[in-house]
């Protein structure tokens, strides 16, 4: 994949590009009007001071009345030249000095529609610019004279005028103008794309010195710091690294700790494992001393068992590897089930359990998912519970959702304790010295409701009372 400034600088680069000849064409197409427009200007006012001198006597005789040694534009070297024509162009009734030495005839050019002034380009010996119009001869005597038969046909009589001018100049400037519009087009995209590149360069280099910071970083327990000199678009990125750092630094903990207390757990049923299987071995002639061994090596085989089990369902949780599939179930019924499952083992610690829930509860989850949930809370609840206590289990529905919960005292327990209740195999104090105990239940809740995306809320009530709330949104409610 190509670099961001490789992209950005070439992208810029382009369309710099585009940008400057559309705008150097539309400057120089513009200013080339400006001047084409302000060289016609000129050759207009010429035109009207060589028309106004137009003159015609009363035998039809035609010429322009300019003195040429004054306007010597006119003569041979100048720069201007001028032709008169009759009215219907047939014939050629003056010429400027040029013309007449050189005996040089111009072309007629096209007549117009109308009678308005003509501008062209003419290629006569050098390039030049014309105006071509009719104009009215102005008499060339003097008007009081009453006696002066004039013919008829001289009177209003019309010619032809066609005033040339050389274009040099404006040549001249229009090709300065053309120059200097290529040079800007040229020279605008190359330096864009040298500013652009220097300037992406330095704005990227905060992003180098982060992964600089982030490749020497050799343990989940640190984090980048918080330089003050990056951009505020780099801040994020850097927030954003440090909150991923800790939360891998928690779930590498987890890891070790999780598999510190397995190890710690494990320990202690296989050394009574081995004791038991020794004594067995030892005791072949005992057949009571035998039985009691062989008795306590299935009852440490079958608690470690459960123990692995449970190990296995967390990381299956933990994994994301268990996927749950939502269909219809009887909450309901299921929380009676669960209910009846742990009365024995509340009988015989004297627990008085007290349960309410709708006769039937119909919600779309994963059955699996929610059997686990349920039997490790009230199995918790139960096993936790100070001796003849009451623990009480509520299902409970509403238009917005629906709650499991479950109440029972913890004398033992502070607020600071709340937040390590769900951590895999913590036990407070007595609890540890319990075999059957491995404080993997509330894990495994905390894992399963993240996977059928439940709100799990903990708190200490009054008198130490533990609650503990899984709720979720209701699909149907019978």
């Amino acid at each position: 994949m190509k670099s961001i400034r490789f992209t950005t600088t070439w992208m810029t680069f382009v369309g710099v590009s585009l940008l400057g000849l559309a705008l150097c064409s539309a400057a120089y197409l513009v200013a080339r009007k400006i001047l084409i427009d302000n060289f016609d200007r000129d050759l207009l006012l010429e035109f009207q001071n060589v028309a106004s001198v137009a003159r015609v006597w009363p035998d039809g005789d035609f010429y322009i009345d300019i003195d040429f040694d004054v306007a010597t534009q006119y003569n041979a070297g100048g720069s201007r030249i001028f032709q008169v024509w009759s009215a219907d162009g047939k014939e050629i009734v003056d010429q400027s000095p040029m013309l007449e030495e050189e005996n040089r005839r111009l072309s007629y050019p096209p007549r117009p529609a109308g009678n308005k002034p003509y501008f062209f380009d003419l290629q006569d010996k050098h390039s030049a610019r014309a105006i071509f119009q009719k104009v009215d001869a102005q008499w060339g005597w003097i008007e009081e004279q009453p006696d002066l038969k004039v013919p008829e046909h001289v009177q209003g009589m019309q010619v032809q005028l066609l005033v040339v001018r050389e274009r040099t100049s404006l040549d001249q400037s229009l090709s300065l103008l053309r120059n200097w519009m290529l040079a800007i087009a040229a020279i605008l995209p190359a330096l864009t794309f040298l500013i652009v590149y220097l300037t992406i360069g330095r704005g990227l280099k905060p992003l180098r010195e982060l992964a600089t910071k982030v490749s020497a970083i050799r343990s989940s327990g640190e984090k980048l710091e918080a330089d003050l000199h990056w951009p505020q678009e780099i801040t994020p990125v850097a927030e954003t690294l440090n909150a991923l750092l800790k939360r891998l630094d928690f779930t590498l903990q987890r890891e070790r700790r999780f598999t510190s207390d397995a190890a710690h757990e494990l320990r202690t049923p296989l050394a009574e494992l081995r004791i038991a299987t020794d004594i067995a071995l030892r005791a072949q002639q005992n057949q009571e001393r035998l039985l009691t061994a062989v008795r306590h090596a299935n009852h440490l085989s079958h608690s470690m068992a459960n123990l692995v089990n449970s190990m296995l369902l967390l990381a299956r949780f933990q994994s994301g590897s268990s996927k749950p599939e939502n269909a219809p179930i009887d909450a309901a019924a299921l929380f009676d089930e669960q209910r009846q499952r742990i009365y024995g083992l509340a009988k015989k610690r004297g627990l008085a359990v007290q349960a309410q829930a709708p006769e039937t509860l119909v919600i779309t989850s994963d059955k699996g998912l929610l059997t686990t949930i349920m039997a490790n809370l009230f199995t918790n609840a139960v096993e936790y519970a100070p001796l003849e206590s009451t623990v009480t289990l509520t299902l409970s529905a509403d238009a917005s959702g629906f709650a499991l919960e479950t109440r029972n005292a913890a004398p033992d327990l502070t607020q600071e304790d709340l937040e390590r209740l769900f951590h895999p195999f913590w036990r407070k104090g007595e609890s540890r010295s319990q075999r059957d105990h491995y404080g993997l239940g509330l894990a495994i809740v905390q894992e399963a409701a993240a996977c059928l995306a439940l709100k799990l809320d903990v708190t200490l009530e009054k008198e130490n009372v533990l609650r503990i709330r899984v709720s979720s949104r209701i699909t149907e409610t019978i």
